[in-house]
């Protein structure tokens, strides 16, 4: 076997082990951050946000096809710019609003 071919056979177990072991795992990990109430509120709103994410809860529910930003017109990206800032800004404050953060 080639050295080559030896690295994409470990490639390919170490995709395999992300995508099953790894998914598994981080999902349990997002979840139990969520349920544990003396976890930092920065640490479980970014748990929330992935979970939320991963259901599907911020596409859009109107039966409407998300665009590629390439196929946006100009009105289309300056919403979502604005979008994006406001979720910064939001994320911003709940960070702010943490006490117990790593650096105190």
């Amino acid at each position: 076997m080639s050295r080559q071919t030896e690295i994409d056979a470990a490639r390919a177990r170490a995709i395999h082990l992300l995508q099953t072991r790894g998914f598994e795992a981080s999902v349990r990990a997002a979840i139990n951050l969520c349920e544990d109430e003396d976890a930092p509120a920065a640490a479980r709103a970014s748990a929330i946000n992935s979970i939320m994410r991963a259901n599907g809860a911020f596409t859009p529910q109107t039966g409407e096809q998300t665009k590629e930003m390439s196929e946006m017109t100009a009105a289309e990206l300056k919403a979502l710019t604005a979008q994006l800032e406001r979720d910064r800004q939001q994320m911003l404050r709940d960070l702010e609003q943490d006490e117990d953060t790593a650096f105190d």
